[in-house]
């Protein structure tokens, strides 16, 4: 499994819980992906906006241990109408670290994947995997996995072994953003996005500073004067190390003056930027072309499949245009099931996607990206890659089995 975040972590655990032996390459020092990397506190897409949960089995299990350890709440956002979970990152990376030891996963650290060696194609099989080169502080590790499941987010094994992995014209992509997190903020003061953007535009007209952005989220987390912002958008290209390094500085640069800004919003005169970050929170760079493709029409028709490994619940939320967030309903603000095939390469047999590598449209992925989705996607690609580690022949209705034996709702 290559990916310690949501898509990662509920693979392993999938795959672990059918019997499988398991590896978990990670390439920080601790677990959680978006959540601990990129601040996001928050996970989307558990439930869907009737307040129906679509996410359970390997989901579940986290969330029940962030519940047990006082690391979660339950939250229905007031102006979205989108309901979330939210977390205490300290809690949330012991948590992680608790799950996947205890599951028996081999878990390593400080390690990237950056070299993969494959057979074929032939003319009558797709190509095979067969070792995968590992570097970490020590040197370099290969390894031979029988199966291997990508949930990196940015498709590092996907990229290096042949399998169809597009990357969408800059212009069409989600905009990424650094998340803040400002302190001091008083109990009663405002959180709405009118007043974000009333304070923000007053700040650029004074100084002259230009945001991409003028109003966001703000998120108010539990128990504290702590607020998670959504506010500093960039559109650059996050697979070119120069681009993303403009964009980590930039928006670091913006978010001293977003925090300046807000401190003329009654509640916020003795606010402080406490943290931003660690990293860029990356939406979009490349996903799998897989033999099915989740679809616009299937997320907003709320399409139900027989082939279904998971639900997804989660609106269409587009960042395409930094600065604006669109949201498009499911029908009846329901859910819709995510077929497996979108899980699976045409090109290389032993591999999976999962997390917002999932095949999918653009309007798709910008529903299905997000945490709580990448959990149930990624138990199911664990739970597949457990059943094809064994050399037997990986069934839809086999994968669904034990899908439901763990607790996934399907």
């Amino acid at each position: 499994m290559v990916g310690g975040g949501s898509a990662g972590i509920a693979a392993a655990i999938g795959a672990a819980q059918a019997g499988a032996r398991v590896t978990l390459i990670e390439q920080y020092g601790f677990l959680g992906g978006s959540a601990t990397q990129s601040g996001v506190h928050t996970f989307c897409g558990f439930y869907d906006r009737t307040g129906e949960r679509v996410v359970a089995g390997a989901g579940q299990l986290v969330v029940d241990a962030l519940q047990e350890n006082g690391g979660m709440q339950v939250r229905r956002m007031p102006e979205s109408g989108n309901t979330v979970v939210l977390l205490d990152p300290e809690v949330t990376k012991r948590t992680y670290d608790d799950l996947v030891l205890g599951a028996g996963i081999d878990l390593w650290l400080h390690s990237t994947v950056v070299g993969v060696e494959r057979s074929g194609p032939t003319a009558d099989d797709a190509a095979v995997i067969t070792s995968v080169v590992v570097h970490h502080r020590g040197g370099l590790t290969r390894m031979h996995p029988s199966v291997v499941v990508d949930a990196s987010g940015d498709g590092v094994v996907l990229s290096q072994c042949g399998a169809d992995s597009p990357v969408a014209d800059l212009a069409a992509r989600q905009a990424s953003t650094l998340v803040m997190h400002v302190g001091g903020v008083t109990s009663g003061a405002s959180l709405t996005s009118a007043a974000l953007g009333a304070a923000v535009a007053d700040y650029s007209a004074r100084h002259g500073v230009a945001f991409e952005r003028q109003s966001g989220l703000a998120v108010r987390e539990p128990g504290t004067q702590n607020v998670m912002l959504l506010l500093a958008d960039t559109r650059r290209d996050v697979l070119d190390p120069r681009q993303l390094t403009q964009a980590e500085v930039e928006t670091r640069r913006l978010a001293r003056h977003y925090a300046a800004a807000l401190r003329e919003i009654p509640g916020w005169e003795h606010s402080f930027l406490s943290q931003t970050g660690p990293q860029l929170g990356i939406r979009e760079s490349r996903r799998l072309a897989g033999v099915g493709t989740v679809t616009a029409a299937d997320a907003l028709n709320g399409r139900r499949r027989t082939d279904a490994i998971a639900r997804c619940g989660w609106p269409i939320e587009s960042h395409v245009e930094p600065g604006r967030t669109r949201y498009v309903s499911i029908k009846d603000d329901g859910w819709y099931h995510i077929g497996f095939d979108a899980l699976r390469s045409p090109h290389v047999s032993n591999l999976y996607a999962a997390g917002r590598l999932t095949s999918s449209d653009s309007q798709a992925y910008a529903s299905l990206r997000v945490m709580g989705t990448s959990f149930a996607t990624g138990h199911a690609a664990g739970v597949a890659a457990a059943i094809g580690s064994n050399g037997r022949s990986v069934e839809t209705s086999s994968v669904q089995s034990e899908l439901k034996r763990q607790g996934a709702l399907l």
